[in-house]
């Protein structure tokens, strides 16, 4: 735009430059030190949050319950083995009668089968009447062993007969007349009294004596019997023994053979005793044997049976 005109005039003259001396190269500006950080300040541990409790769920949300965990099973329970029960003396019932009188020899050998002698002669007196018995035993040494044996063996049993057998109430053992072993039978107070200053011993059902046992299995065995118990007194002590069936075997007498029934007793550290009974002839013994706890055997062999008619058999 064109200016306004001044009242004042410009003058302008030319006046020739001067040389400006040359200007000094700049200076090179010293590198800025590099700052060292300022120290950070040291991070103050922080307490771990507290652990913000879940909100309980709403009633109608639970979780349904866990039934309780099983117990453990128990460990698996190995049975004892139960010993055997010793058997029970029970009441063993009659099976056949004994005629009224007797007189039953037998041949007394000492030592088994072949290894043994006769040694004596053996009469068995055998009387029954009005429910009561009577036994006397008469034992005598034959041959060379009289010569070393005097004297006879006596052996007494006396009692009653009733649905069980026989029941002993006296039993007794003489040697050359001296008594030696006894045994009182108290049936009431159940009490078995013994000679001298032994102590008595408890009656126990269907005991028996030394000298009775035989006829006893006489006349209550069966030939399909179960094994059973039967109490023994000699007259110095009572003892039970286990009776077993063996069965049938073959027996051979002065005038005839025949099939006996085997029975024997056990009684572990007391020996045996064994009786072969003839069921065809009221079931009498016709052999006894007895070994002691040391071995010693002594066998009874049947050689005549005198009955009430006054015959004699050998069986």
């Amino acid at each position: 735009m064109p200016s306004e005109q001044l009242d004042i005039p410009i003058e302008a003259q030319l006046v020739p430059a001067m040389a400006k001396p040359l200007a000094a190269p700049p200076r090179p500006r010293p590198r800025p030190r590099p700052r060292k950080p300022a120290p950070q300040p040291r991070p103050v541990a922080q307490p771990a949050p507290l652990p913000v409790p879940e909100p309980s769920p709403e009633p109608d949300k639970l979780p349904p319950e866990l039934p309780p965990p099983a117990p453990p099973a128990p460990p698996p329970v190995v049975p004892e083995p139960v010993p055997a029960a010793p058997l029970a003396p029970a009441i063993r019932p009659v099976q056949r009668d004994l005629p009224t009188d007797l007189v039953i020899n037998y041949a007394v050998q000492l030592g088994d089968g072949d290894n043994g002698f006769v040694a004596g002669r053996a009469s068995y007196i055998w009387h029954s009447s009005q429910g009561r018995y009577s036994m006397v035993s008469t034992v005598h040494a034959t041959g060379l062993t009289s010569l070393f044996v005097k004297g006879q063996i006596v052996q007494v049993s006396q009692g009653r007969v009733n649905e069980g057998g026989l029941q002993p109430e006296q039993y007794w053992l003489e040697r050359s007349g001296k008594q030696q072993d006894a045994g009182r039978f108290d049936w009431s107070h159940k009490v078995l009294a013994l000679a001298g200053d032994r102590p008595a011993q408890p009656l126990k059902p269907q005991a028996q004596d030394l000298l009775s046992f035989p006829f006893q299995l006489a006349l209550t065995l069966r030939v399909d019997e179960p094994d059973f118990v039967l109490w023994v007194t000699n007259g110095r002590n009572l003892r039970d023994y286990n009776f077993h069936v063996i069965g049938l075997e073959p027996v051979s007498l002065p005038d005839r053979k025949l099939d006996a029934l085997h029975v024997q007793g056990t009684r572990v550290g007391e020996g045996t005793l064994d009786v072969w009974l003839d069921l065809a002839k009221s079931g009498l013994p016709v052999r006894i044997s007895t070994r002691d706890e040391k071995g010693k055997t002594m066998v009874l062999r049947l050689e005549g049976i005198t009955g009430t008619d006054g015959k004699q058999s050998g069986g």
